[in-house]
Order: structure tokens, then sequence, then C-alpha cells
């Protein structure tokens, strides 16, 4: 069966059947995906093309031709020919694997990624237990955390893949549909639940849409990926904002009496400058998972097809605009959304940037989340079951991890505490860090994905311990650092965001932008200058901070400081000096 693969009937051999009849059979090939299995011969001369949702064939992209062979979820026999001749996909079977979470990385490392599905961001205790094992023995023992709230683990041989499905299948994991065109793994607050100040906890409801995207195989190999997060109001943001759908929970007074509803935000890929945007448009919390689905049935059936640069979200809204995009969503739905036009609506509440990181209070009394720093969120095998029997034995079995690649135990008393922390520590691992520490995020580099222009995380690492031997912070300062324009860090919404590249002589090296932010603080960093080479990076972020320290205004955070100065200003504050200006060369970028 294709993945949205429909061939029309338009030409097809239906004789005896009326023209009632033919729309009957258009709308069933169209329902249950049967492009494949209809095997159509090509029209007459003259006749209409068989298409793809309205596309040609003979106009698809490379990718929508492979889908449109084989549905990615009908090779799993070629899985089990590959594990047993220990062999890596080679062609269109390297797309078709991504999305069982399987990639092949080569040449940057052996082996395959496996990329998980963690929805909600919510692992239990003894999953993450089961998932050292895994690391330990099927892969390279260690795992990483994803920008995505997820995790990764690597160098896994070809013969052991069936193993590791069969291991996360035993454990109530999956890694199905992480990759290629999917929607990949839906987001939450870390804190939901439990966070003192959230309006409600939709976690269950991101738990229900994945369960619903799984089990559906017509929302799997759509058009490109899809990203969708769900924001109850926490301390600790969702960033929903960079989402495809992002569903944010507001009070909302509606004929004398206050409601919670979900404002629906749309089209968000900051990597393409864009971020999401209020549709104008909300639903009860209980109907997300209802919307989410009618939208990605939308942006299946009317996405670029032809051209995989356009084949997102922002693309097609650009060209119908949000509310034309929402009402045909609408038509899917048995019930009405609710304009949010003339309604007394609250602000979401405030957000607290450090609050993934230390010892918080919860919402239930006597108890407490820690945020555990991971450096540049890579595990251990250890540490990952060490985490998970601290999660056992002193919280209630849950593990949250977050997008900027650290986790959070919840559930503590306050009589364990010290013990805990203790126990943490012990592990080489902290629940304060640095502000530095605290804000940095890397994707995976140069090290393992082959795009990448600069090794990110170890850069990361070399930059974070040497600002934190100069600067002691009042407040953080976030670091993105992504090794090509795909942005998997998110460049773009950093304090300082760092974008792999390379220098004349053919060192790694960055572009760096200043001023970044999403939720409250949502706007692009702006480019500063690069490419800065990345032996040199550490003292040029430190000439960069010693500026902003020596010239803020009071208290006045980075991100302040670099918003009240045009661009012009900021290379003349920044770039003033001939040890900066020495490194930085404008004409010699070379994007990934």
């Amino acid at each position: 069966m294709s993945c949205g693969g429909k061939s029309s009937l338009d030409n097809a051999p239906l004789d005896g059947f009326d023209d009632q009849q033919r729309a009957y059979l258009q709308r069933l090939i169209d329902e249950l995906d049967l492009a494949a299995v209809y095997k159509a011969p090509e029209p007459q001369a003259g006749g209409a093309p068989l298409t793809v949702f309205g596309t040609p064939l003979e106009d698809l992209s490379k990718e929508e031709r492979i889908k449109l062979e084989e549905h990615p979820w009908e090779v799993y026999p070629k899985l089990e020919a590959h594990a047993a001749e220990a062999k890596m996909p080679e062609g269109g079977d390297t797309f078709l694997f991504k999305h069982h979470g399987l990639f092949n990385v080569a040449p940057a490392m052996p082996g395959f990624m496996c990329r998980l599905r963690i929805p909600a961001c919510r692992l239990r205790g003894d999953q993450l237990v089961g998932l050292g094992d895994l690391a330990e023995h099927l892969a390279g023992g260690y795992a990483h955390v994803t920008t995505r709230g997820n995790l990764q683990l690597r160098e896994i041989p070809p013969d052991r893949i069936l193993d590791l499905l069969t291991g996360l299948y035993d454990l109530g994991l999956t890694c199905k549909g992480s990759g290629a065109d999917s929607v990949r793994n839906i987001t939450c607050n870390p804190t939901a639940g439990f966070d003192p100040q959230e309006l409600i906890d939709l976690s269950p409801f991101a738990i229900q849409l994945h369960q619903h995207i799984l089990n559906t195989p017509t929302l799997n190999g759509i058009p490109r990926k899809f990203n969708v997060a769900f924001d109850g109001g926490g301390t600790v943001s969702a960033v929903a904002d960079t989402n495809d759908i992002g569903f944010v929970a507001t009070r909302a007074t509606i004929d004398g009496r206050e409601h919670t509803l979900c404002r629906i935000l749309l089209g968000g890929i900051t990597g393409h400058l864009d971020f999401a945007r209020d549709s104008g448009f909300a639903c009860k919390p209980e109907q997300t998972v209802a919307v989410a689905v009618a939208m990605i049935r939308v942006f299946i059936e009317h996405a670029d097809r032809t051209n995989r640069k356009r084949a997102r979200l922002k693309y097609l809204l650009d060209d119908w605009g949000l509310e034309r995009f929402t009402l045909e969503a609408e038509k899917r739905l048995g019930f009405k959304l609710i304009r949010t036009a003339g309604l007394a609506m609250q602000d979401r509440p405030p957000i607290d940037r450090q609050a993934h990181i230390g010892v918080h209070p919860q919402a239930q009394g006597g108890k407490h989340y820690l945020g555990v720093a991971l450096p540049m969120g890579r595990l251990s095998p250890d540490q990952m079951r060490a985490l998970g029997r601290i999660a056992q034995a002193h919280g209630v079995n849950d593990v949250r991890l977050t997008v900027w690649q650290n986790l959070i135990i919840p559930g503590i008393a306050d009589n364990e505490l010290n013990a805990v922390i203790a126990k943490i520590n012990a592990l080489g691992l902290d629940v304060s860090a640095s502000s530095f520490a605290t804000g940095v995020v890397a994707c995976t580099g140069r090290f393992g994905c082959k795009y990448a222009s600069a090794h990110t995380k170890e850069h990361g690492t070399a930059a974070v311990r040497y600002l934190q031997e100069k600067f002691e912070l009042d407040q953080p300062i976030n670091i993105h650092l992504t090794g090509c324009a795909h942005s998997c860090a998110q460049h773009y919404i950093g304090d300082i965001g760092l974008l792999g590249a390379s220098t004349r002589d053919g060192r790694e090296a960055y572009q760096v932008y200043l001023g970044g932010g999403s939720d409250h603080d949502q706007g692009f960093a702006r480019h500063l200058c690069g490419p800065v080479a990345a032996d040199e990076l550490p003292g040029f972020l430190e000439s960069v901070l010693e500026t902003y320290l020596d010239k803020r205004e009071g208290d006045e955070s980075f991100l302040t400081f670099t918003r009240r100065h045009d661009e012009q200003a900021l290379k003349g504050l920044f770039l003033a000096s001939d040890t900066v200006q020495q490194h930085t060369d404008a004409q010699a970028m070379e994007y990934a």
C-alpha cells in the first residue's frame, strides 16, 4: 500500500460502473490508501493523468515515488533480510528505514542510529533502566537526549536491529515513525501534571495523539515531517511556537464563565524563519487530538509533493492563509472550532528559563522535582540505569526528558532531597549547573551526522568549560549549536546561535547569531559574523560576553541588550577589537 499515494480512477478500466459508483470507488481509494494495490494502467493518450492528491505521477519528487511504490510501514521484511545479512540499506531503502527509526548515518559513523518516540517526553524509571541495558549491549554504549525530548542510540550493528526493536517492544517503547516523512515525537511541558502554575495537564492528549498516529497507517509516510506540541501553561515551556501545530492552554471568559481552552498555533519552522502563528481559533482540551488529526489530513491532501523544500505546513499556509487552512480542517470535525476574536483571553503564565534544572517544588505538597543537567545530553548506560532506579526508589517511577537535552525526576519527598542529590552527584551529574551548562543545546554534529560541518557537542563542551571558568552569570544565556542549515538545535532561537560552517582553509567553524528566543521572548537571532574557527570560538565568545557585561544597563539580560541595538550597532560593539575582527570574515561563509 502506498502512503498518501492515491491514483485517480480517470481512464481506469471500470466498464459497467456508473458515475456514482466510480465516485464511491475513488473515495474508497482515498480513504484506504490503495494506490499500490490498485495497479491502474497508464492513461490513454489525451486522457487525464493519474495523480496523487492532484499531483501527476510524473511530477512527484523522488521520495514521493518511493513511497508510492512501497508504503514505509511495509518494509519490515527488508529489515529482517538486512539483519540476517548484516547489511546496511542503500538507495530508497535508506529513506524507508528512517520511518522505522533506523538511520544509516554513514560515513559519519558505522552502524545505525535509532531514534525513539517518547510521547509527551515521559518515561518510566524501569524503562530508562532497560534502555541502559540496550545501549550497552546493542548500541555504542551511550544515549543522547534530543531536542524533541526523546532519546537516540547509536552505533547499532545491522545484525542487531531486530534485537533492538524487540527490546524496545518489551519495554513498551517504539522507534516507529520517528524519522523521515512522519509526525515526529509529540512533545509536552516536561513538568506536566506536577507544575504548580500549569492551567491543565495536556500530556494525556499528547499520548493519545501519539497512539492514534501509530495505529493509523494513512497518517504515516506523509508529505514531509510534522511537529506537534502541547503546552499546558507550566513554568517550563513546551516551545510550542516552533512546531507545525502548537496547542497552548489559556483561560477565556465566555458568557460570563471562565473556561480552559487551547489556542491553536500553526506553521512553526524556525529553520525556515517562521514561528507558529495564532490561527485565531481555539478548541477544548479534549478536542485537541481530533483537531490535530484533521489538520494533518489537510496537510496530507494538499501539501506540495513535487518540491521537498516546500513540502512543509508553512508553505501551504503561505499559499492558503491561516483561516482557509483551519476552516478546511474544521470540515472534517463533528464540531465547530472556537473563534477567539473578541474573547477575553488571558496571556500564558510566565516561563522560567532555568526551571528545567535544579530543585523545584511541585503542586503536590511536600514533593519536589529535580532537573538533572546532562553534558550535551549524553548519558552512559550506568547513568541511565542509576537514574531510572532513583526514580523508582525515591520518586514515582517517572522520568521526563526535555527539549533542552536534560531530564527531570519528579516526586522526591522533602526529607529525601539531600540523599537523592548525593546519588546523582556520584554519577558525575548535577542538579545545579552554571548558566552556560544550563542553557547550552547542541545537535549531534559531525560526530554522527553526515550533513554537519562541525563537531557541535565537542565544541559546545569546550566552550562551556572555558566560559564558566571566566564568568559567573546572574541569569541564563542560551547557546545553541547546530551543525548545518537543517537547524536541529534551532540556532535561530538561542541568545547565541552557532551554525556550522568552515573557513577558507577548511577548518570547522561557525556563523554567529545573536538575540533569538521563543514564547514571550519570541524573535529570530540576527547574524553577527562568521565563520569563526571552532578552536577560536571560546575566546571569541569570551570577548562577546565581556562586552555585554561591561556595556549593559543594570542587570539587563543578554537578550534585552542585544535587541535594543540594531545589527550595525551590534557589529560595532562586538567586532570592534582587532582580536575579534581577525577571526571573522563574512565573505568566507560556507553553509552546510
